[in-house]
């Protein structure tokens, strides 16, 4: 804070002065003639069968012997997969400001980031931190190593991107190291970012939200936004440095002739708050606990069902045919529909939904289409289950 209040007493010389845990559905695990393993958010239980007949039964490597993977009598060979109530993963990403006047601010980063991780692990959702700033903020264990210098990371629960965020480039940053820290996002995880900062940004909103749609937007869609910054402005202590005692803004510093604790207002981050129904907090307290905790509290009451489903391996050591996979949906107390695949992946999803390969070359994760995922999260007595051995039916163009 020592830049800050120089840079400000020199001016002021001159001039007078974003709870409900749902539920996660996951299957993935070990797949054997009977048993259960465990798979990102959740559990599944698989079995395998076959329908013989003249000449036909299970083909691990795809299905049943015969044409279009269906035995002779019409029945279809499968190794099924449902899958079991879970909670989805949570990815935070925090750009913390860490230019000269921010140093105490930074403290209080390290002080909580860990308890804020905590609190979301208790409520059972594996999460992802990542922290975008410069070597000087060191985060202990458990979430860190503990290693300063930039080596305090520990993953895959942790990333630390060493990066300098300057004053008004927090939101540019995030945008720019995308590159460093994508590979720590999961399919079907919630995705938060977040902001400390004393200063506002030189990018709007609108310009940011659009670049990070345009990133990847099935990763980023529905991403809330929280944000530590100052409520008001420096200007507000202007008036209150002959009066300080009795300066009724919190974003003034009473107890060094009212030096503003603030470079300027946050705006842009409180209108991302704003829509994105985030969490912001007042960086003028100088009390970040309270925040963190809140943001907790966020993550865990926007997790929603995952929609995002592992392949199991095959039994006895065999190979699953990914043009012979199906997914089936039961609506509580409704008839089984059969999720019509989609093999333009997430951009050609449609109103009708359906389901897609994480990798369509070499899949290891099935999700379902945001239209199809929202019936399925409203629906918390439904059922799905991933089929294995028929030909792949795909969703119909529209």
């Amino acid at each position: 804070m020592a830049a800050r209040a120089s840079s400000w007493l020199l001016g002021t010389s001159l001039a007078l002065l974003g709870a409900i845990v749902a539920n996660a559905c996951s299957a993935g695990g070990d797949a054997t003639s009977s048993g259960s393993g465990s798979g990102s958010g959740g559990t599944t239980s698989a079995s395998g069968s076959s329908t013989t007949g003249a000449g036909g039964e299970l083909d691990l490597d795809g299905g049943a012997t015969g044409s279009g993977g269906l035995t002779p009598d019409g029945a279809c060979a499968s190794l099924s997969s449902e899958a079991e109530l879970g909670l989805a993963p949570a990815d935070i990403i925090v750009a913390v400001d860490t230019s000269g006047s921010m140093s105490e601010e930074s403290d209080q980063v390290q002080q909580n980031l860990n308890t804020f991780a905590s609190l979301i692990t208790a409520s059972g959702i594996d999460v992802h931190v990542i922290l975008i700033a410069d070597a000087s903020v060191c985060i202990p264990s458990p979430l860190g190593s503990g290693a300063c210098s930039g080596a305090d990371e520990l993953l895959p629960g942790y990333r630390h991107v060493v990066q300098t965020v300057n004053s008004t480039d927090g939101l540019q940053v995030i945008l720019d190291t995308y590159p460093q820290w994508k590979s720590s996002l999961r399919p079907g995880a919630t995705k938060t970012l977040a902001i400390v900062s004393d200063d506002d940004s030189d990018l709007d909103a609108a310009s940011f939200t659009a670049a990070l749609l345009a990133l990847d937007p099935p990763t980023f869609q529905g991403f809330k936004f929280d944000a530590i910054v100052s409520s008001e402005g420096p200007g507000v202590c202007t008036a209150c440095f002959f009066s300080c005692a009795t300066c009724q803004s919190a974003c003034c510093d009473k107890m060094q002739l009212c030096i503003p604790l603030s470079a300027a207002e946050g705006k842009v981050y409180k209108t991302l708050v704003a829509q994105t129904n985030g969490i912001l907090g007042d960086l003028c307290t100088q009390d970040f606990g309270p925040t963190f905790q809140d943001m907790a509290t966020g993550v865990v009451q926007s997790t929603t069902v995952s929609c995002v489903f592992d392949i199991p391996p095959a039994p006895d050591g065999g190979l699953i045919d990914p043009t012979k996979v199906n997914v089936s949906y039961t609506p509580g107390g409704g008839a089984t529909q059969t999720i019509g695949y989609v093999p333009g992946g997430a951009a050609a999803c449609g109103p009708s939904g359906g389901w897609y390969y994480d990798n369509a070359a070499s899949p290891t994760q099935i999700l379902l289409c945001p239209n199809t995922c929202a019936a399925v999260q409203g629906d918390p007595s439904g059922k799905i289950e991933v089929l294995f051995g028929c030909d792949t039916i795909e969703q119909p163009p529209e």
